[in-house]
């Protein structure tokens, strides 16, 4: 699977392609919760392992980009 952008994927968040899980999720249960990639496939069944480090690769690789989306929605 792949990652997708636009408007008919999770309102326009970056989605793993298929599952309608948001690229943010998978990196909030790894960053903040603290799960492992392995323990994030149990988490959400329909991800493979490849999927989630797609998922997280894609996060670090965008990461000001969601950074800069977390703080202007706490703002809002």
């Amino acid at each position: 699977m792949r990652i997708v952008e636009g408007d008919e994927h999770s309102d326009g968040a970056p989605t793993i392609e298929g599952t309608g899980i948001r690229v943010e999720d998978i990196a909030v249960a790894h960053e903040q919760s603290g799960y492992e990639p392995d323990e994030i496939t149990q988490l959400y069944p329909d991800l493979s392992l490849a999927d989630v480090h797609r998922a997280l690769a894609y996060y670090f690789d965008h990461i000001d980009d969601f950074r800069t989306d977390t703080s202007e929605t706490a703002s809002a």
